[in-house]
């Protein structure tokens, strides 16, 4: 009875196997590797890479505080210091005949950090610049930097990006400050820079960054993004 009943209980154990866990959706995956996303646009990934594709055939750029944003982006939690990475791979340039909502037809494809009433966006930026009766013939493409805070905006350029290359962009939040780094090869990075190094940007200490896609034209666009990455400023 002894020898059956040890059997019997060898039976049972070998009997129960885990279920197997199933791999994690598109959409986890996602949400794991970019964070939330948000938006007016379609995301997909291949691999580790995030496609944002525009989806409403209008000006897209909103990031309205309080609102759900319609510009297409993802959103990452972060708190304290941080550096955030990303490369970008590939970006639609503006159609240069299409109608925009406001001066230069344009694309932005790039990182930002937002806070309750400040926001701070680092790009790739490509443009035609318009002139009255005709849009200009040649692309310009820039390092685009625009920020907003309780006091006023300011926006510019930080550089020009390599013909040919991914664009490797940086932000970095260090003692409240904020500073922006680019690469051609995600090896070798410009100094970081800060042009708001006087300015109380009034960022609290939790922050949304993450990667967005803007145009100012009445077009269908999309943007690949490639090794979004948070972590502490080295």
């Amino acid at each position: 009875m002894l020898r059956a009943a040890v059997l019997v209980a060898l039976v049972s154990a070998a009997g129960v196997v885990a279920a197997p866990v199933p791999p994690p959706s598109e959409k986890e995956l996602l949400a794991k590797l970019w964070g939330q996303t948000e938006g007016q646009g379609d995301f997909e990934l291949n691999g580790q890479q995030l496609t944002m594709r525009s989806t409403i055939g209008r000006p897209n750029r909103d990031f309205a505080w309080g609102q759900r944003p319609s510009v297409p982006r993802t959103k990452h939690t972060v708190s304290g210091d941080f550096e955030v990475t990303v490369c970008v791979l590939d970006a639609s340039a503006p159609n240069k005949d299409a109608k925009a909502d406001a001066g230069a037809a344009e694309t932005n494809a790039g990182l930002y950090i937002q806070g309750d009433a400040s926001i701070f966006r680092y790009s790739l930026g490509q443009s035609y610049q318009r002139f009255p009766g005709a849009a200009n013939q040649n692309l310009q493409r820039q390092l685009r930097i625009e920020a907003a805070y309780p006091r006023g905006g300011a926006g510019g350029s930080s550089g020009v990006p390599e013909n040919g290359k991914s664009t490797y962009l940086r932000l970095i939040r260090k003692d409240k400050e904020i500073s922006m780094s680019h690469s051609a090869d995600g090896k070798k990075w410009s100094a970081p820079s800060n042009p708001f190094k006087n300015i109380d940007m009034a960022f609290p200490d939790e922050v949304a960054v993450g990667v967005f896609f803007s145009h100012s034209t009445h077009q269908f666009a999309h943007a690949t993004f490639d090794g979004f990455a948070v972590a502490k400023p080295k």
